[in-house]
């Protein structure tokens, strides 16, 4: 997270590929179930999470990568993790900081997003 103002650093370039293979994995992983683990787990809350902070610092999900971006959806659409993504979202949009565009539906007091 340190190296988004040194994209072309050694590190920076390895961490994005690293990033990349295993967004790679997880989305073969979803090709036969909705969720990291089968179910709905802590899996799925920690990798939204660390998907989310990676599009914040420019890390942009690959449309290729569908099945992950329909997972995405999925849990973006969870009324536990809106309502920890909600405010969140709130508060950078407040700061005039950008906002994923999946969750730019979360911005609006009481908004809900769509994906």
């Amino acid at each position: 997270m340190g190296l988004q103002g040194k994209r072309d650093d050694p590190a920076a370039i390895a961490a994005r590929d690293g990033a990349a293979r295993y967004c790679q994995e997880m989305e073969a992983l979803l090709a036969d179930r909705d969720y990291l683990a089968v179910s709905y787990s802590y899996a799925d809350i920690a990798f939204y999470l660390a998907l989310l902070f990676g599009v914040r610092m420019g890390a942009r999900l690959p449309d290729a990568l569908t099945r992950l971006g329909q997972w995405r959806e999925r849990l973006t659409a969870r009324p536990a993790v809106r309502q920890v993504v909600g405010p969140m979202a709130r508060y950078l949009s407040s700061q005039g900081l950008k906002l994923p565009d999946f969750l730019a539906g979360l911005a609006a007091p009481g908004g809900t997003a769509t994906g």
